[in-house]
């Protein structure tokens, strides 16, 4: 796979003084945006799952336009026969992310914790958008130590499950979302279940749940960005990609819906507008079927697994880590394969 060469950077003089404002603001405009069209739905009437659901369709909408037209160079072309299961994906992870937390999770810790008598500890009293954010920043710590550990487990099972989603070899909008739906629950179960035994308010975890999908679709974009700042705040692409990295030393960036604890606990990199490494995993076979939906949905799981991770190359770790600055590959050596997966 392809890493943009040296030459083929467009300096901030040369795309002018509009395009560098359009790559640091484009993508945070549009999560804004969709986030103030949520409150704005939800304040007119309409029920919570529907205003998810239009505000999806806002993003989906904003980001393809904008992969469009200003799309980041460099990038490996998406290979042929791809779309189709990455689409389907795309489908199966929206219900899942929207319906299990509202309608499953929710209702059943809620439940539990009534049953077996967890005390509601959760502030509730505090202002509705102070309650949103002491939820947001629970959800992200509980779903970076769940993502840590998905990359930090060698071939575990919250391995073999997350491996789905960084197995593209392609790096885009519709490519997020290839996630499978049981990665899709653990991280529901670790984030939202706990916050709802807690007795955080229903309204609450879906206000958190709906932006930290929202932060999740503009992290995963092909829009060429450079946020600067902002991905100290929130993880935009320019930041996320370096966690698709396949070169070790970028292993780091977990953090789901903000970058707090990459900061605190030393695993933030260093964002790379327009350079990267190329993206995928580690662990999975050179000929991992980009292409087939149902073979990626079975794939964590017995024999499917072992056909996942055959005919792996190890040259690539060598070509990757031989520190030969005259390759485009040797600029990101210097850690150790186990680094990451």
């Amino acid at each position: 796979m392809g890493v943009r060469a040296l030459s083929e950077v467009v300096t901030p003089a040369e795309e002018g003084a509009a395009g560098g404002v359009m790559r640091a603001v484009a993508t945070p405009a549009l999560l804004a945006v969709t986030m103030v069209a949520w409150v704005a739905l939800w304040a007119a009437g309409v029920p919570s799952i529907a205003a998810s659901l239009l505000g999806s369709i806002v993003i989906v909408a904003g980001l393809l336009f904008l992969e469009h037209v200003t799309p980041r160079p460099g990038l490996d072309a998406r290979p042929a026969g791809t779309l189709r299961s990455d689409i389907a994906f795309t489908a199966t992870t929206t219900i899942v992310a929207m319906v299990v937390p509202a309608l499953v999770v929710v209702p059943l810790a809620r439940m539990a914790a009534s049953a077996i008598g967890v005390p509601a500890v959760w502030p509730t009293r505090l202002p509705l958008w102070l309650n949103v954010i002491a939820a947001v920043l629970f959800a992200d710590f509980m779903s970076y130590w769940w993502h840590r550990l998905q990359h930090t487990t060698g071939d575990s099972w919250l391995w073999r499950l997350h491996s789905v989603h960084h197995s593209p070899r392609h790096y885009d909008f519709w490519m997020g979302a290839r996630v499978h739906p049981f990665d899709v629950v653990g991280f529901t179960l670790v984030g939202y279940g706990v916050l709802a035994l807690l007795g955080a308010p229903p309204l609450v975890i879906e206000i958190a749940a709906f932006f930290a999908a929202m932060v999740g679709a503009v992290h995963h974009t092909s829009v060429d960005t450079d946020c600067g700042w902002l991905n100290r705040v929130v993880p935009f692409a320019d930041h996320h990609i370096v966690h698709h990295s396949i070169a070790p030393r970028d292993a780091g960036n977990y953090g789901n819906i903000t970058t707090l604890f990459d900061q605190v606990f030393a695993t933030y990199r260093i964002p790379t507008p327009r350079d990267s490494a190329p993206v995928g995993a580690w662990s999975l076979a050179d000929d991992y079927p980009q292409g087939a939906y149902f073979f990626q949905m079975f794939s964590p799981f017995g024999r499917f697994w072992q056909r996942a991770i055959a005919k792996k190359d190890p040259s690539a770790n060598r070509e990757l880590n031989d520190g030969d600055s005259g390759t485009a590959l040797g600029r990101f050596a210097g850690a150790s394969d186990s680094a990451i997966r």
